[in-house]
């Protein structure tokens, strides 16, 4: 059976063509990850918050003057304490969460697919798909070192151009020229390998094995289509994050707007803030319930959206992967697989 041609609209709005079919378990999936996420700041209040109560001591003791050395090295270990015991233990849970959601929200979005009650899972899918994150990572490392490489090369040529004598206007140009040439030049080179290497997580857990330079398969014949659903979900994803993001940054400057009011009042009226009354009043901000609910619930909503924005985004390298089974949407059906004799090699038999 053909491949389908590839539809700019469906990659646009492969998400909410998910979404409509099962709103229920996407809504479910959203705010699961919502819940983890807040459970995480949870702990991290734990953690953290006796470490920020030593650094407004610590501020507060340094505002006075009276501070012994000694004393001051105690409050500086007990600040940083927490924050290297927090980032030790916590990096390695976020990224690991960070991959389950990822197979989560793809096995969604290629097969349509939730598990029942909670939705994440730690398996083949997320052990595949952090092969996939660690390839990535390889690749931008070489790419990296590659840019190195050929700015470089045309920066030395810039040198030696303009080191060659005659007319210095006219060397200038050429060597900016030359210079702009190679930035442009590595931007579309990036620009391409980001665009041709994007529906490999989704094949991933699409095709249930390890699929990453078939995703150069993938988008063979369809670059500009996919080009074109990145930018139109890219700057939607940027007008809709833009517009939330700045209504719930504004129910949370009114949280604090009592305090903010009176500093004002006091700037008018030419009085110097007083350290300790500073620290006592926004330690009387942080414990009031009205603003504890405020931050609350504008984390949990500018988080939510950034899970939907998160979702939107991968849709379009999913929707690619859908497209390319041989059954068309969600039929049964083999991402493209590698023979022996291309360039990148043989695909691999086991995930």
């Amino acid at each position: 059976m053909a491949t389908q041609s590839f539809d700019i609209g469906k990659g646009i709005f492969w998400f909410f063509i998910r979404f409509g079919e099962r709103p229920a378990g996407a809504l479910w999936l959203m705010l699961f990850q919502t819940l983890c996420v807040l459970a995480l700041m949870g702990v991290g209040v734990l953690v953290m918050g006796p470490a920020y109560l030593n650094l407004f001591e610590l501020i507060g003791a340094d505002a006075t003057g009276h501070l012994a050395d000694a004393e001051a090295a105690r409050l500086v270990l007990d600040v940083m304490m927490p924050f290297l015991t927090y980032g030790f233990l916590i990096v390695p849970v976020t990224l690991l969460l960070a991959v389950m959601f990822q197979a989560a929200w793809l096995r969604f979005l290629t097969k349509g697919e939730i598990k029942p009650v909670i939705p994440l899972r730690l398996g083949g899918d997320e052990l595949r798909l952090i092969g996939v994150n660690l390839l990535y990572l390889a690749v931008a490392v070489m790419a990296y070192f590659g840019i190195v490489t050929v700015l470089g090369l045309f920066g030395f040529g810039a040198i030696m151009m303009a080191q060659g004598g005659g007319d210095f206007a006219a060397l200038g140009v050429g060597a900016g020229l030359l210079i702009g040439t190679g930035v442009l030049g590595v931007l579309i080179g990036l620009v391409i390998l980001g665009v041709r290497l994007a529906s490999a997580p989704a094949l991933t857990v699409l095709d249930g094995r390890l699929r990453f330079f078939e995703s150069w398969e993938a988008s063979k014949g369809v670059f500009w289509a996919l080009l074109a659903s990145y930018v139109v979900v890219y700057v939607l994803m940027g007008l809709v994050g833009g517009i939330l993001g700045v209504i719930v940054q504004l129910v949370l400057l009114a949280a604090f707007l009592p305090m903010i009011i009176e500093f004002v009042d006091m700037a008018d009226h030419g009085q110097m803030a007083d350290p300790d009354a500073v620290l006592a009043s926004l330690q009387s901000s942080f414990t009031e319930p009205g603003t504890i609910v405020a931050m609350i619930a504008g984390f949990a909503v500018l988080y939510a959206i950034q899970v939907l924005l998160e979702g939107i985004w991968h849709s379009v390298g999913a929707y690619n992967a859908v497209r390319v089974r041989s059954g068309g949407e969600g039929e049964a059906g083999d991402a493209p697989v590698l023979g022996k004799d291309h360039p990148m090699g043989a695909s691999p038999s086991e995930g």
